[in-house]
């Protein structure tokens, strides 16, 4: 059952940081007018309300904090914030005390932080001093009562720091690890971190491996497990991509994608509705349907994985009717 209508919001496509795993290396920085802004997130406003449900917004980048309507828009939200909740999506590198303080009084659900494995893999990935800035980002906004969230991005290159990051969680009282694993979206880094059958074995057991140590020692960090196939370690309910169901994403341009790593761009809110592409998108139509890949008719998870993440299979495939690259099911 749907709880919320989310929309992943990439406020500006300016950054701070050069990632060498990045989908927008390549492009060149986009930043609309507060004006245009608005009227995107008054599109939401009125899907929402057309739709009777609650929503949540992830506002993202590039990086958020580059966005010079950053706050503005935090302000916006308070005019409503009983409609939708908001999260922060952040590299972390530009959290200060001051900015961790403000933040704070705006109330999001949480603020995600990212982390690629120890300080040698994260700093070769993210950046040099990376790895520092985004641990004393997190003592700022641990220090305000934030709730932490730590991504990962699994790689061929990375998978295996994955106790390192739950380690680091732990010594810098992160509340929530989470991990999913890199779509390939044209970058020079593809091969090398594009992760298949094997690596994707192997990691689904480090994860669950270092799930079940933190239960043992009643940690107050937690490992979420319920991206796709995950639950083969877990047992849980599987996990359903909800791309163009109950998620969109704007991205920096105004262009609506089903998902930012499933970059078919469907429309643009500049001079298109929200609503309307919603509805009558081709696209966005397909995936509202339970369409379930022919590899997996025979699985008795189809049902609801419906073969898994939707955004691999289209950057290996180029159609999505193909099941998950990683499922050894």
């Amino acid at each position: 059952m749907v709880k919320k209508f989310v929309m992943q919001w990439h406020l500006s496509e300016i950054c701070n940081l050069k990632c060498k795993h990045c989908y927008q290396e390549k492009h060149i920085p986009v930043q609309l007018k507060f004006e245009q802004l608005i009227a995107i997130l008054n599109q939401y406003r009125e899907l929402l309300k057309k739709l009777n449900m609650k929503g949540h917004i992830n506002l993202t980048g590039g990086e958020p904090l580059c966005c010079p309507f950053f706050f503005k828009i935090l302000d916006e939200f308070q005019k409503d914030k009983s409609l939708y909740s908001f999260s922060i999506l952040t590299n972390g590198t530009l959290i200060t005390d001051e900015i961790a303080k403000k933040i704070s009084n705006y109330n999001p659900e949480y603020v995600q932080v990212s982390l690629e494995g120890g300080k040698k893999m994260n700093d070769f990935v993210r950046g040099t001093g990376v790895y520092k800035k985004v641990a004393k980002a997190i003592s700022y906004l641990k220090k305000y009562n934030i709730f932490v969230s730590l991504s990962f991005t699994a790689t061929k290159l990375n998978y295996k720091e994955f106790p390192k990051v739950v380690k680091f969680a732990i010594k810098n009282n992160v509340d929530n690890v989470w991990s999913d694993r890199f779509i390939p979206l044209g970058t020079d880094y593809d091969k090398e971190f594009i992760m298949g059958l094997g690596e994707t074995k192997k990691f689904l057991n480090i994860m669950e491996q270092e799930r079940q140590k933190l239960k043992k020692i009643k940690s107050k960090t937690k490992i979420a497990m319920y991206r796709a196939l995950q639950f083969q370690k877990t047992n849980d309910y599987p996990y359903r991509c909800t791309a163009g169901i109950s998620l969109l994403t704007v991205m920096e341009n105004g262009d609506l994608v089903p998902c930012r790593r499933l970059p078919i761009v469907v429309g643009n809110l500049l001079n298109e509705n929200m609503w309307d592409l919603y509805n009558n998108n081709e696209v966005l139509k397909k995936l509202q349907k339970d369409i379930i890949p022919d590899d997996c008719l025979k699985c008795e998870h189809a049902g609801v994985c419906r073969g898994g993440l939707k955004c691999l299979t289209y950057a290996i495939y180029k159609n999505l009717n193909n099941k998950d690259i990683g499922c050894n099911l």
